[in-house]
């Protein structure tokens, strides 16, 4: 055990975890403190800072195992799961009583079942797409809106029920079948490159512009509603293709990996 504890790519899960647990405290404290919740949503946002770094130092120092995998995913559903209902509980479904609890329980409780099915599926292939929106993705936006309300909303104040249905929603989103696009489905060629410099020049200048917390909500939103958006738009056509010429297009196991894995 005291290897795991020496392993780099730990540290980085343990400092996701601390910043996890650190966004529960500031926001079980905060007692109408809005400073207290903008500082707890910032802290979520570190804990997916470290969340994304973890599995790249494990692939740059080889010291990746099925250990870090599990420890991942136990750490996610405190840094992502508990902290963001936390926040939005403390924030405002406390207000709502029995049912802003069963809210906040609500979104938690997808997330572990997000994560439980995403364990079950790992299987070393490289997939296209994976269904629901990822627990870090979801919990890291229900953080930011918390968050963006705390710095003010730009004159924009949700209500609890507002944010009941919302953080409902996104708990649907993560254990639904709607195939959302890995990171891994992207392609290194120019126009993948330039989309990325777009959106990452996009991102800096609106967090100049404007308060981060606003282009955090934004971003992630963006970043739900890209998942039913594609699946309306594009997979009834891509199913039509393949039914008309199912073996002359795309060999079975090819096509297996586009499709959403349930």
């Amino acid at each position: 055990m005291l290897r795991q504890f020496l392993n780099p790519p730990n540290w980085f899960s343990a400092a996701s975890l601390f910043c996890g647990l650190y966004a529960v405290f500031l926001a079980g404290g905060a007692q109408g403190d809005v400073n207290a919740f903008y500082q707890a949503g910032l802290f979520v946002f570190y804990a997916g800072l470290f969340d994304a770094l973890d599995g790249r130092v494990a692939r740059l120092t080889g010291t990746g195992g099925a250990f870090g995998v599990q420890l991942d995913s136990l750490i996610d559903i405190v840094s992502f799961g508990v902290a963001p209902a936390s926040l939005v509980y403390f924030w405002k479904l406390h207000e709502l009583g029995p049912i802003g609890v069963v809210g906040a329980f609500w979104f938690m409780l997808c997330g572990a079942f997000r994560l439980a099915r995403f364990n079950c599926m790992v299987d070393g292939k490289v997939h296209t797409f994976a269904p629901g929106s990822t627990i870090t993705v979801t919990g890291g936006t229900l953080a930011a809106i918390v968050m963006w309300q705390a710095g003010g909303g730009d004159g924009i104040e949700l209500p609890a029920r507002t944010l009941l249905v919302f953080s409902g929603l996104m708990g649907l989103l993560m254990v639904s079948s709607v195939p959302y696009r890995t990171m891994k489905s992207l392609r290194r060629n120019k126009a993948t490159l330039a989309t990325v410099v777009l959106l990452a020049g996009a991102f800096v200048y609106m967090g100049v512009r404007y308060d981060i917390s606003t282009v955090l909500a934004l971003f992630g939103t963006l970043a739900l509603v890209s998942g039913p958006v594609e699946y309306a738009l594009f997979f009834p056509a891509r199913r039509r293709a393949r039914r008309r010429t199912p073996s002359a297009v795309t060999p079975p196991a090819a096509a297996a990996e586009d499709e959403p894995r349930l």
